[in-house]
Protein backbone atom coordinates (compact mmCIF):
# COMPACT_ATOMS: atom_id res chain seq x y z
CA UNK A 1 0.00 0.00 0.00
CA UNK A 2 2.53 2.54 0.95
CA UNK A 3 4.61 1.63 -2.60
CA UNK A 4 1.72 2.17 -4.25
CA UNK A 5 1.04 5.78 -2.48
CA UNK A 6 4.66 6.42 -3.43
CA UNK A 7 4.18 5.71 -6.81
CA UNK A 8 0.44 8.03 -6.87
CA UNK A 9 1.17 11.61 -9.07
CA UNK A 10 -2.28 12.65 -8.95
CA UNK A 11 -1.86 15.15 -6.14
CA UNK A 12 1.74 16.82 -7.59
CA UNK A 13 0.06 19.17 -9.56
CA UNK A 14 -1.86 20.67 -6.95
CA UNK A 15 1.25 20.91 -4.65
CA UNK A 16 3.20 22.26 -7.24
CA UNK A 17 0.74 25.32 -7.87
CA UNK A 18 0.44 25.84 -3.81
CA UNK A 19 4.70 26.20 -3.54
CA UNK A 20 4.63 28.63 -6.97
CA UNK A 21 1.47 30.52 -6.11
CA UNK A 22 3.10 33.02 -3.45
CA UNK A 23 5.86 34.03 -6.05
CA UNK A 24 3.54 34.46 -8.94
CA UNK A 25 1.08 36.90 -6.16
CA UNK A 26 3.97 38.62 -5.23
CA UNK A 27 5.60 38.88 -8.93
CA UNK A 28 1.78 40.44 -9.80
CA UNK A 29 1.56 42.56 -7.08
CA UNK A 30 4.87 44.13 -7.41
CA UNK A 31 4.14 44.84 -11.03
CA UNK A 32 1.10 46.29 -10.14
CA UNK A 33 2.74 48.84 -7.56
CA UNK A 34 5.29 49.67 -9.66
CA UNK A 35 3.29 50.52 -12.68
CA UNK A 36 1.00 52.74 -9.91
CA UNK A 37 3.71 54.39 -8.59
CA UNK A 38 5.20 55.57 -11.85
CA UNK A 39 1.83 56.38 -13.07
CA UNK A 40 2.05 58.58 -10.22
CA UNK A 41 5.69 60.25 -11.28
CA UNK A 42 3.68 61.33 -14.34
CA UNK A 43 0.92 62.64 -13.15
CA UNK A 44 3.22 64.65 -10.71
CA UNK A 45 5.71 66.28 -13.12
CA UNK A 46 2.65 67.33 -15.30
CA UNK A 47 1.08 69.16 -12.47
CA UNK A 48 4.05 70.90 -12.09
CA UNK A 49 4.60 71.81 -15.65
CA UNK A 50 0.94 72.68 -16.19
CA UNK A 51 1.10 74.85 -13.30
CA UNK A 52 4.36 76.83 -14.83
CA UNK A 53 2.46 77.10 -18.07
CA UNK A 54 -0.40 78.37 -16.87
CA UNK A 55 1.17 81.14 -15.00
CA UNK A 56 3.64 82.01 -17.81
CA UNK A 57 0.57 82.11 -20.42
CA UNK A 58 -1.28 84.36 -17.97
CA UNK A 59 0.69 86.47 -15.54
CA UNK A 60 2.84 89.42 -16.79
CA UNK A 61 6.73 88.46 -15.29
CA UNK A 62 6.88 92.09 -14.34
CA UNK A 63 3.83 92.32 -11.93
CA UNK A 64 2.99 90.37 -8.29
CA UNK A 65 0.02 88.49 -9.03
CA UNK A 66 -2.74 88.22 -6.29
CA UNK A 67 -2.99 85.61 -4.00
CA UNK A 68 -6.78 84.65 -5.42
CA UNK A 69 -4.93 84.40 -8.96
CA UNK A 70 -2.34 81.59 -7.53
CA UNK A 71 -4.86 79.63 -5.92
CA UNK A 72 -6.78 79.05 -9.18
CA UNK A 73 -4.05 77.90 -10.92
CA UNK A 74 -2.90 75.58 -8.25
CA UNK A 75 -6.45 74.23 -8.11
CA UNK A 76 -6.39 73.61 -11.63
CA UNK A 77 -2.58 72.19 -11.93
CA UNK A 78 -4.09 69.94 -9.36
CA UNK A 79 -6.81 68.64 -11.73
CA UNK A 80 -4.08 66.65 -13.53
CA UNK A 81 -3.22 64.61 -10.90
CA UNK A 82 -6.65 62.68 -11.55
CA UNK A 83 -6.72 59.88 -10.64
CA UNK A 84 -4.66 60.31 -7.61
CA UNK A 85 -6.08 62.89 -4.87
CA UNK A 86 -5.86 66.56 -5.22
CA UNK A 87 -5.73 66.18 -0.91
CA UNK A 88 -2.57 64.56 -0.68
CA UNK A 89 -0.59 67.20 -2.90
CA UNK A 90 1.01 70.10 -2.72
CA UNK A 91 1.34 72.84 -5.39
CA UNK A 92 3.97 75.46 -5.28
CA UNK A 93 4.37 78.66 -7.73
CA UNK A 94 7.23 80.90 -7.29
CA UNK A 95 8.22 83.97 -9.45
CA UNK A 96 12.18 84.52 -9.84
CA UNK A 97 14.27 87.20 -11.20
CA UNK A 98 17.98 86.17 -12.53
CA UNK A 99 20.42 88.29 -10.50
CA UNK A 100 23.79 86.27 -12.25
CA UNK A 101 24.97 83.12 -14.46
CA UNK A 102 24.13 80.63 -11.95
CA UNK A 103 21.24 82.30 -9.16
CA UNK A 104 17.44 84.14 -9.07
CA UNK A 105 15.73 86.08 -6.71
CA UNK A 106 12.40 84.92 -4.86
CA UNK A 107 9.67 88.16 -6.01
CA UNK A 108 7.22 86.41 -4.87
CA UNK A 109 6.13 82.91 -4.03
CA UNK A 110 2.58 81.28 -3.27
CA UNK A 111 1.69 77.40 -2.24
CA UNK A 112 -1.26 75.50 -1.01
CA UNK A 113 -1.55 71.83 0.75
CA UNK A 114 -4.71 70.13 -0.75
CA UNK A 115 -6.90 73.65 -0.76
CA UNK A 116 -5.42 75.42 1.96
CA UNK A 117 -3.14 77.71 1.58
CA UNK A 118 0.58 76.83 2.80
CA UNK A 119 3.29 78.17 3.97
CA UNK A 120 6.07 78.14 0.30
CA UNK A 121 9.10 76.88 0.64
CA UNK A 122 10.97 79.49 -1.22
CA UNK A 123 11.09 82.88 0.93
CA UNK A 124 10.58 86.07 -0.80
CA UNK A 125 13.93 88.40 -0.77
CA UNK A 126 16.15 85.37 -0.43
CA UNK A 127 18.88 84.17 -3.63
CA UNK A 128 18.37 80.55 -5.05
CA UNK A 129 20.96 78.49 -7.07
CA UNK A 130 19.89 77.89 -10.07
CA UNK A 131 20.93 74.58 -12.41
CA UNK A 132 23.11 74.72 -14.38
CA UNK A 133 22.02 75.53 -18.44
CA UNK A 134 18.64 77.55 -17.24
CA UNK A 135 20.12 81.29 -17.58
CA UNK A 136 21.16 82.39 -20.44
CA UNK A 137 23.47 85.43 -21.02
CA UNK A 138 20.65 87.90 -21.95
CA UNK A 139 19.10 87.06 -19.18
CA UNK A 140 21.92 87.85 -16.69
CA UNK A 141 21.97 91.63 -15.58
CA UNK A 142 24.96 93.73 -15.22
CA UNK A 143 25.66 96.57 -12.50
CA UNK A 144 27.33 99.74 -13.62
CA UNK A 145 30.07 99.58 -11.06
CA UNK A 146 30.95 95.80 -11.83
CA UNK A 147 29.26 94.63 -8.65
CA UNK A 148 27.40 90.96 -8.57
CA UNK A 149 24.06 92.20 -8.96
CA UNK A 150 23.07 88.88 -6.41
CA UNK A 151 24.97 90.79 -3.61
CA UNK A 152 23.89 94.48 -4.37
CA UNK A 153 20.64 94.87 -1.48
CA UNK A 154 20.39 98.21 -1.51
CA UNK A 155 20.97 101.09 -3.30
CA UNK A 156 23.90 103.34 -4.20
CA UNK A 157 25.99 105.08 -7.03
CA UNK A 158 25.83 103.27 -10.56
CA UNK A 159 24.50 99.79 -8.33
CA UNK A 160 21.91 97.99 -9.86
CA UNK A 161 19.83 96.54 -6.88
CA UNK A 162 19.00 92.76 -7.24
CA UNK A 163 15.38 92.08 -8.35
CA UNK A 164 14.97 95.50 -10.46
CA UNK A 165 16.98 93.82 -13.34
CA UNK A 166 17.82 90.64 -14.92
CA UNK A 167 15.60 88.15 -16.76
CA UNK A 168 12.67 86.10 -15.16
CA UNK A 169 12.19 82.51 -14.50
CA UNK A 170 9.27 80.46 -13.25
CA UNK A 171 9.59 77.20 -10.63
CA UNK A 172 6.27 75.37 -10.50
CA UNK A 173 6.82 72.36 -7.83
CA UNK A 174 4.82 69.38 -7.06
CA UNK A 175 4.70 66.96 -4.40
CA UNK A 176 1.94 63.84 -3.42
CA UNK A 177 1.76 62.17 -0.56
CA UNK A 178 1.93 58.54 -2.56
CA UNK A 179 0.13 55.27 -0.84
CA UNK A 180 0.56 52.28 -2.10
CA UNK A 181 -2.35 49.95 -2.87
CA UNK A 182 0.13 47.04 -1.36
CA UNK A 183 2.26 48.29 1.20
CA UNK A 184 5.49 46.07 1.74
CA UNK A 185 7.30 46.81 4.81
CA UNK A 186 8.11 50.33 5.48
CA UNK A 187 6.05 51.19 1.75
CA UNK A 188 3.33 52.68 3.75
CA UNK A 189 3.94 56.52 2.58
CA UNK A 190 5.87 58.82 0.90
CA UNK A 191 6.99 61.60 -1.11
CA UNK A 192 6.86 61.78 -5.14
CA UNK A 193 8.29 65.27 -5.94
CA UNK A 194 9.03 67.28 -8.99
CA UNK A 195 9.54 70.58 -10.27
CA UNK A 196 9.64 72.14 -13.42
CA UNK A 197 11.41 75.79 -14.33
CA UNK A 198 10.10 77.83 -16.84
CA UNK A 199 10.57 81.35 -18.51
CA UNK A 200 7.42 84.04 -18.66
CA UNK A 201 5.57 84.01 -22.26
CA UNK A 202 4.14 87.24 -21.41
CA UNK A 203 5.98 90.63 -21.63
Amino acid sequence: MLKALARDRSGAAMIEFAMVLPVLLGLFLGTFVISDTLHCYRKVTASARTLADLVSRNVPPSSTPSASTLTTYMNSAQLTLTPFAAANSTMEIDGLRVCDATHAYVLWAAAQAGSTASTPTLTVGTVITIPTGMITTPMIPTSPDGSNVCNNTTAGPNKTVRGTAGGYLLLGRAVYSYQPVYSFGSMARYAVADQVYMIPRLN
